[in-house]
């Protein structure tokens, strides 16, 4: 039996982190969109189904040629009017891109969300998203940050890297769930989220945690038709012995998604950021 994937989070620390960015981060950013765009702020980006979400997912993969490529997700906001305004701020979304090599180089291949799955898009076109955020809506979630961002003048997080071992894991672990009988596994779903303000450590302390506190990021969810369900919920004593060799094993960092950027990252500065800060 496999242990769990080095993406998973427990449900608490999951329930955490989602309740955390709708009472501290949401409000922020939905009073501005409702004002500039006209409509709610977005808290989730669904997939068709959770074929669609392994086909992109092992697309992603597909580039990914050596042990150090991976893959950056950048948090974008794209503008009613397709321009990069402080009066348009747009809704939040995500942009995928790979990237090269120990100095995670982009390599230009970008995909956005179309309302099903994730689409190749220009260049130019991400760089516009992407922006948007950086430049509007980054700086209104500064509050939002912990007393030693804000005191050592660290902003919001701009995008989030993942290696090719927990794409390949996160894979893995659809393929598992969807193939157990019952169908009860439909959906995959990404959501916006915040770390907290507590301290977390699972199966083994988590490095940087300090710096991640407060942060946003993003968190990945099997979903049974329109509701988000986790790995304990689709089979729970598969899970409590996963659980068990997880623990065992002391298999590294198992409890973060993604390393944020800024910080714990250095040299963050990527291919479609606005500035190195």
């Amino acid at each position: 039996m496999k242990p769990l994937p080095c993406t998973f989070v427990t449900k608490q620390e999951s329930n955490y982190r989602e309740q955390w960015f709708n009472y501290y981060k949401y409000p922020i950013l939905n009073i501005v969109t409702s004002l500039q765009e006209g409509m709610q702020e977005n808290n989730r980006l669904d997939f068709e189904n959770i074929v669609s979400a392994i086909e992109f997912f092992k697309l992603l993969k597909e580039n990914l040629k050596t042990k150090d490529d991976g893959v950056r997700v950048y948090f974008a906001s794209p503008s009613s009017d397709g321009t990069v305004t402080g009066g348009k701020c747009g809704v939040l979304t995500l942009i995928f891109g790979i990237t090269e090599g120990v100095d995670k180089v982009d390599n230009k291949n970008y995909f956005a969300y179309n309302g099903k799955t994730f689409d190749k898009v220009q260049e130019d076109q991400a760089r516009i998203w992407v922006h948007n955020y950086q430049n509007v809506k980054r700086g209104m979630l500064l509050e939002t940050l912990s007393q030693n961002d804000r005191l050592n003048h660290c902003q919001e997080t701009k995008h989030i890297w993942f290696s090719l071992i927990q794409i390949t894991e996160t894979i893995e672990e659809m393929e598992i769930q969807s193939a157990k009988p019952g169908d009860m596994v439909t959906g995959f779903g990404i959501r916006f989220v915040s770390y907290t303000n507590l301290a977390y450590s699972f199966p083994k302390p988590v490095s940087n945690q300090e710096e991640r506190k407060q942060r946003l990021t993003i968190a990945f969810t099997f979903m049974s038709g329109k509701k988000d369900i986790g790995i304990e919920d689709i089979d729970s004593d598969e899970f409590n012995e996963r659980l068990e060799i997880t623990i065992n094993k002391f298999r590294g960092d198992t409890f973060d998604t993604g390393d944020p950027t800024p910080p714990p990252s250095t040299g963050n500065k990527a291919a479609l950021d606005v500035s190195d800060q």
